[in-house]
């Protein structure tokens, strides 16, 4: 049964929905079952379901709580029955390298690798699995277990319940609504799972990384490229092969996206087609969620958490760090507003709409540029195979504020995508140029502490002084 059929049957069936989460939870973390099962997609629609009215969020987190603490239980007593013969069990005898990993990562972290892992996806159906293999007393085992389920449990059932509650506060939704997010989510999934690949392959060990290096050192300017841009770390060289590829590809995106923009009715038609759809999404919870985004993409909050970014670099004595973020910001402002100018796209007409033109978005590669540095040079701190949450977080908050334009009705599709791509290509050769200079850890100890500290209260601060007056504007709509 597809994702989508369970959902559509289970909104024919409420009186199962309790059993359904139960059993989704259950079989996404239980070790075999989970790595094939998309468990976060389905618990995503499942609590969207009981959002809506058909099971309180309690028994939904209830449900979901016990199923995982059940299939991860399973899980451990698999792995002390099973040992190393576990190696042979399909789908694990396909991918030798996941349960590698997952030894690695037990060994790295103990016990607390039970309650990490849980929220960690390359790992996270393997963990409860390698903690029985390993020997793991039962009972230190099963108190990681039930901590990990009461944050896991609410962590991926709320959002869900939430878009679920908001919605209904509607008229009644189309049959499709539901099979339609299962899509929604699923192509985010895949998107992250994509990277997740691409990232995997285009650290230092990676095929990809390497076969790139190879190809580079036989040719002579791209050799001198990657001698006078590797970036250092206890003796150890890394090119910024990902930073380049991405800064190239998201240039010539941007070129060729640009073309169709001011040359193609389909992109016109394509524009209106979700600026109407956009508006039929439009509830009091989605409405607080997307004003805030947007002001955490504004100018203003963008120039203060940049300024605290570089601030923190100065005080750590990276002053050219420091001076290649400033000249990146300043290429954005200056390519965003230069390009408005000249292109002159009119926006939306929607009450909230500055009085600038509309292409690329401001606010979009503004965010996907000070999210991204941000993260790429939060990420470099770590090994690779600890990197890609990091820059997960980074691509949800530009995302997030990216979507709020449209949501807002203030932007183009058009205008979004073009701002991302300009963001990005930015934020690529910005990272190239800044590798010849980071031979040192940037954010010794408690730096990356105050770094997070710092950028909370930031947002918390602009929020309360800017959100009321927001809200009150969108509420005049």
């Amino acid at each position: 049964m597809s994702p989508n059929s369970l959902l559509i049957w289970v909104q024919q069936h409420p009186d199962w929905l309790a059993i359904a989460v139960f059993l989704v939870a259950f079989l996404e973390s239980l070790a075999i079952a989970g790595i094939i099962i998309p468990g976060v997609v389905l618990l995503f629609g499942l609590a969207a379901i009981c959002g809506g009215g058909a099971l309180a969020l309690q028994w939904t987190i209830i449900a979901a709580f016990l199923g995982a603490v059940l299939g991860d239980g399973l899980s451990f007593y698999l792995g002390k029955y099973l040992d190393v013969r576990v190696r042979g069990l399909w789908p694990l005898s396909k991918y030798p390298d996941l349960l590698t990993q997952g030894e690695s990562f037990f060994q790295r972290h103990g016990g607390k690798s039970v309650i990490i892992g849980r929220f960690i996806g390359p790992v996270r159906p393997v963990i409860p699995l390698v903690a029985g293999m390993l020997n793991m007393s039962a009972r230190r085992f099963f108190t990681f277990n039930l901590l990990s389920a009461l944050a896991w449990a609410p962590f991926y059932v709320v959002p869900g319940f939430l878009v679920g509650a908001a919605i209904d506060t509607r008229a009644p939704l189309p049959p499709h609504f539901y099979p339609a997010l299962t899509v929604v989510i699923l192509v985010l999934v895949s998107l992250a799972s994509l990277f997740t690949q691409f990232h995997y392959q285009l650290r230092p060990s990676g095929k990809l990384y390497r076969s790139l290096l190879r190809f580079g050192a036989r040719r002579p300017g791209v050799s001198r490229l990657w001698s006078n841009s590797y970036s250092l770390r206890d003796g150890v060289k890394e090119y910024p092969i990902s930073s380049f590829l991405l800064g190239s590809c998201a240039l010539l995106l941007f070129i060729l996206w640009t073309l169709l923009v001011m040359n193609s009715d389909a992109v016109s038609h394509l524009n209106a087609w979700v600026a109407e759809n956009m508006q039929r999404l439009h509830t009091p919870i989605l409405d607080y969620l997307f004003i805030g985004m947007t002001l955490l993409g504004d100018p203003t909050f963008l120039y203060i958490a940049f300024g605290f970014f570089g601030l923190l670099l100065l005080l750590q004595k990276n002053l050219r760090l420091m001076l290649g973020c400033v000249g990146a910001g300043l290429v954005t402002h200056a390519a965003t507003t230069g390009l408005k100018h000249w292109l002159q796209v009119a926006r939306p007409e929607a009450l909230l709409a500055p009085e600038s033109f509309a292409y690329p978005s401001g606010h979009t590669s503004g965010a996907v540029l000070v999210y991204g540095l941000a993260t790429s040079m939060l990420a470099r701190e770590f090994s690779p195979p600890r990197r890609w949450p990091i820059y997960i977080s980074g691509a949800m908050a530009a995302l997030l504020v990216a979507f709020s334009r449209l949501y807002l009705g203030v932007h183009w599709f058009s205008d979004v995508v073009g701002g991302a791509l300009l963001g990005l290509t930015v934020c690529g050769f910005a990272r190239v140029a800044q590798s010849h200079f980071d031979r040192t850890p940037m954010w010794r100890g408690s730096w990356r502490y105050v770094l997070l500290f710092g950028f909370v209260l930031a947002a918390c601060a602009y929020l309360g002084w800017t959100m009321p007056e927001a809200v009150s504007i969108q509420m005049q709509k």
